[in-house]
């Protein structure tokens, strides 16, 4: 269906997400997370009773606290530790990675499912990298905002389940997937999930690094620059010799102050993550 040019794409954008908030309703215990962690009157103890309510959520929640990203120097074994210890921003942030994105996921289809696991982890898994090559950014952060980038695809598969798996199948990802998306619904997933994570109340850097990560511009904010270049190596990271990755390698030399042997390095290091996390989500990459 195509839509009338003259339409604002951010309230067409904001109607998908009513739509799909009608559609697919979150888990019960990540909206009370999101709705406690979003008011500053909230007590942790009220933040660890809910998450206590979802076992696998809380699991996550020290899996992570306890990995290198982190590293605690002694164990954290019970959740309220774990929540004091992170905060409310990551909690936010975890939850939304793992019980909202976890269940827009089960429903999508396969292809679609399988790409966007592939892009997301290797997006989030270069933006934390590259955390440590700019003070301004966190690793807790940019992770997120990597495994949140293409989180629009999703929804699109949710509200328009038929007629996006033929968008889908039809462009590759990139500049064609995004005309096309446009033209058929008058915007494009980075804006329909910059859009959702507003809805969600995550924070306004990570909202701008979502809606412009195929933007060739990012305007030197090093959590755009760092999601942009995931996203670029996402596409390329086996394919030295396109053009996405020629710009990643620019992007990584001229803002991130990298040389070639570093960039060699941090990817096969990201190899090993991405299938790390690959097993940590439960999803097979394989094929």
């Amino acid at each position: 269906m195509l839509v009338d040019n003259c339409l604002d794409p951010g309230d067409l954008a904001d109607a998908f997400v009513q739509r799909l908030d009608r559609l697919h309703s979150a888990p019960k215990v990540a909206q009370q997370v999101l709705q406690l962690t979003r008011d500053p009157e909230s007590r942790i103890d009220d933040i660890v009773n809910c998450i206590e309510h979802d076992p696998g959520l809380a699991a996550k929640i020290l899996q992570v606290v306890n990995s290198a990203k982190y590293g605690v120097s002694r164990r954290i074994t019970s959740i309220k530790h774990a929540v004091s210890y992170l905060g409310k921003d990551a909690i936010r942030m975890l939850t939304v990675s793992f019980s909202m994105v976890e269940s827009l996921t089960k429903r999508s289809k396969g292809r679609i499912f399988a790409d966007y696991w592939q892009r997301a982890l290797t997006i989030a898994s270069i933006s934390s990298h590259l955390a440590d090559h700019h003070k301004c950014l966190k690793k807790d952060e940019t992770y997120t905002a990597g495994l949140l980038a293409d989180v629009g695809i999703l929804v699109f598969s949710q509200v328009e389940r038929e007629q996006y798996s033929l968008i889908y199948e039809s462009y590759p990802h990139g500049e064609a997937l995004v005309k096309g998306e446009r033209q058929f619904f008058g915007f494009d997933h980075a804006l329909l999930g910059a859009r959702l994570m507003d809805f969600w109340e995550l924070p306004h850097e990570m909202v701008v690094a979502i809606e412009h990560h195929h933007d060739t511009g990012q305007h030197g904010c090093p959590l755009g620059m760092a999601v942009r270049t995931g996203s670029l190596l996402a596409g390329s990271l086996w394919n030295r010799n396109s053009e996405e990755f020629a710009e990643a390698e620019d992007l990584l030399i001229s803002f991130f102050d990298f040389e070639e042997p570093q960039i060699e390095q941090m990817i096969e290091e990201c190899r090993a993550d991405i299938a790390e996390s690959a097993e940590f989500f439960g999803v097979n990459l394989e094929g």
